[in-house]
């Protein structure tokens, strides 16, 4: 589903359905998915679809840009690097390339949005929430309803470390998608307890992917910080 098209099309895969159809002249986009229906109306005679996963922070409504991926417990050896897989939930794209412009047309997903608080409640940050399992090698995913997240926990202090749990900056994700998998690269800096940062790193997992438009990019956001400081712990 993930690709470019020109318009008018038809896709229909694992419960989602697009049609873009022309009548006199102006084109009919409708997408289904999990019982919803979306329309809208595009007048661009030489315009392209973009279908790409995005960055899982925008449903039901943009109530925050952080995501937190909790995961069973792992204890991180002194000044050493772990590298595992984890699993995240995405959301679906659909934009208008028109010139020299690119444009949000729709926006969905097959996942079921869940919300929680990282930190104090004066001073914390609401996040979206997830749950992965832990891997050593690349899992089999539904890559409509999630991703892979290359995860490498980079313990730069001198004690053994107890990690279950990382918070990520939406507006830094960089996410990459192929024929079978949807992946993004990070890393978490442990500097003392309760202290770390993470950090998307802007490449694919595997080669020949392509890179994801990112949602904030089209709205105009100006981001200057795009990695995330853990100040309330990552245990």
């Amino acid at each position: 589903m993930y690709g470019l098209y020109s318009y008018p099309f038809h896709i229909e895969m694992e419960g989602i359905t697009i049609d873009v159809t022309e009548k006199n002249g102006i084109y009919n986009y409708i997408r289904e998915c999990c019982g919803k229906k979306f329309k809208t109306l595009i007048a661009a005679d030489k315009g392209k679809i973009h279908i790409n996963p995005v960055e899982p922070v925008n449903l039901p409504q943009n109530i925050t840009r952080f995501l937190e991926i909790d995961i069973d417990r792992i204890l991180i050896a002194p000044n050493t690097e772990e590298k595992l897989y984890l699993t995240f939930p995405i959301e679906i794209g659909v934009f208008l390339e028109s010139g020299n412009d690119i444009e949000i047309v729709d926006l969905f997903t097959r996942t079921d949005p869940k919300y929680s608080l990282y930190g104090t409640p004066t001073d914390g940050n609401i996040v979206r929430y997830s749950k992965s399992s832990i891997y050593k090698e690349l899992p089999e995913i539904d890559i409509l309803k999630e991703g892979v997240l290359e995860f490498n926990i980079i313990n730069n202090d001198s004690s053994i470390h107890s990690v279950s749990k990382a918070v990520f900056d939406g507006y830094g994700m960089k996410m990459y998608y192929g024929e079978d998998l949807v992946s993004m690269i990070a890393h978490m800096k442990i500097y003392q307890k309760n202290n770390a940062t993470t950090e998307f790193l802007n490449l694919p997992i595997l080669p020949d992917m392509e890179k994801s438009i990112e949602l904030y990019m089209t709205r105009n956001i100006s981001v200057m910080k795009k990695n995330y400081m853990m100040e309330w712990g990552f245990d």
